[in-house]
């Protein structure tokens, strides 16, 4: 005999549009965006698939409306605390660490959707390519701005390139991030990780330095 499902009542928009993204981040950090079906979200979240159509055009605008939330957690976020923070510009990419470290610990499924989104619209043109894009392009102004302000506080020459310091720092970031993802989040492992990319960071500036 068949089991019939419960399905949600709609509430007010604002609830329903958050339990349909809290089903759909679970399932897209758990199988990624293309190997998740809307039906798949409508089970998980109680709702039937005219009522996700109802709050969004489609499962791609879900998707955009889900990493506008995590770069609003994540690298909005983490842009505000380096700009609050007083001190050196190796405080402030201290102060970038931190946060970012704290924003993948409480939100573990953002970082997996970051991750995994980046790489399924890698090389492709889109909507998703472009949301994602932006928010790697925010990260990068988030470190340039530091540079920015210790070339101004006369901590480095003005005169000095600091492009590819910025893509190493964005390496290392994106590097310890799976890393630290792989290992299950292990606040250890987050410790150790944190603390080298900090130390590979103050050595990469004092070379800026000495130019």
């Amino acid at each position: 005999m068949a089991v019939e499902k419960k399905l949600r009542k709609r509430n007010d928009p604002a609830t329903s549009t958050a339990l349909i993204k809290d089903a759909a981040i679970r399932l897209f950090a758990a199988s990624g965006y293309a190997n998740t079906s809307l039906e798949e979200i409508a089970d998980a979240a109680k709702f039937t698939k005219g009522a996700i159509y109802h709050y969004f055009k489609s499962k791609e605008q879900l998707l955009l409306d889900i990493l506008a939330d995590i770069e609003k957690r994540s690298i909005t976020k983490t842009a505000e605390a380096v700009a609050l923070c007083d001190g050196s510009a190796i405080d402030r990419f201290e102060r970038f660490n931190s946060t970012q470290s704290r924003w993948a610990a409480t939100y573990p499924d953002d970082l997996a959707i970051l991750m995994l989104t980046s790489i399924e619209s890698a090389n492709k043109k889109g909507k998703v390519s472009k949301r994602v894009s932006k928010i790697y392009e925010n990260v990068r102004k988030t470190l340039d701005a530091i540079l920015d302000r210790a070339k101004a506080d006369g901590e480095i020459d003005k005169s000095v390139s600091t492009e590819k310091f910025v893509l190493t720092i964005m390496a290392i970031h994106d590097g310890n991030m799976l890393l630290w993802y792989r290992s299950g989040l292990e606040p250890e492992v987050g410790r150790i990780l944190t603390a080298a990319a900090t130390q590979m960071i103050l050595y990469r500036y004092n070379e800026l330095r000495l130019h």
